[in-house]
């Protein structure tokens, strides 16, 4: 696992070399009550999507940006993200959606999800109330507060590979959609959508409510002064 600061840079101007062709990557768009937004992506050092967010009623979303790359593109991004709250994520999923494998009517679109740190225990239980055992492979996090993570897809190549290539060649890929979450808190409170927390006793979780955030809502998050180098690195 790498950590980084998350660092002002400049958006690539594209030049045409042979093997490139347009390529996209869809970023999620975050809203204040997310604990963890992607607030960049780069493509070996260079910035090629911006993070996406709702910053008013009013005021429209960024744009997903093309870009030009060649065909091991994917193996090359790296995706930033940053913890907005006051609490240590210590489990998360990040999936990675490839729409060219799919028709969007018969045949889904195939998608890898990557997985992070160990669930709590506090929260590892399943529908039926039973705990769920955590591998001793699996390996311990700590996505601590104003934190960012550098998360390198070239890590995942082989599995990413393995799921695309059911249905065209990984060269082939022009485009990926990123999902995030869900996210698990040390205490083992988790974001997916929404807040929740566990009742341990009768295994179910009960809903926080729309207003929930564990943190300061308007901290680290665009528009607000200083928030670009509100990431810290160890």
């Amino acid at each position: 696992m790498y950590l980084a600061l998350l660092l002002l840079v400049g958006f690539w101007t594209p030049t045409t070399s042979a093997g490139e062709m347009e390529r996209t990557v869809v970023a999620p768009v975050a809203s204040k009550t997310h604990p963890v937004v992607l607030t960049k992506i780069a493509l070996h050092d260079t910035v090629v999507q911006s993070g996406r967010f709702v910053r008013s009623r009013v005021e429209p979303v960024d744009a997903v940006t093309p870009f030009r790359a060649g065909d091991d593109w994917i193996a090359n991004l790296t995706l930033f993200l940053l913890n907005r709250t006051n609490r240590t994520i210590v489990h998360f999923s990040i999936r990675l959606g490839f729409p060219e494998t799919g028709d969007g009517l018969v045949h889904p679109q195939y998608a890898r999800t990557l997985n992070f740190g160990r669930m709590p225990d506090a929260a590892n239980f399943d529908r039926n109330g039973v705990s769920v055992p955590v591998s001793s492979d699996v390996q311990p996090i700590l996505f601590r507060p104003g934190e960012t993570i550098a998360i390198h897809l070239g890590d995942y190549i082989p599995s990413i590979r393995g799921i695309v290539e059911r249905a065209l060649p990984l060269a082939a890929t022009t485009r990926i959609a990123v999902h995030l979450g869900p996210f698990f808190f040390a205490d083992g409170v988790q974001w997916h959508g929404s807040y929740a927390a566990p009742d341990a006793q009768n295994h179910k979780w009960i809903p926080l409510g729309p207003d929930f955030f564990p943190g300061d809502m308007d901290r680290n998050w665009p528009g607000r002064p200083g928030w670009e180098n509100s990431g810290s690195s160890r």
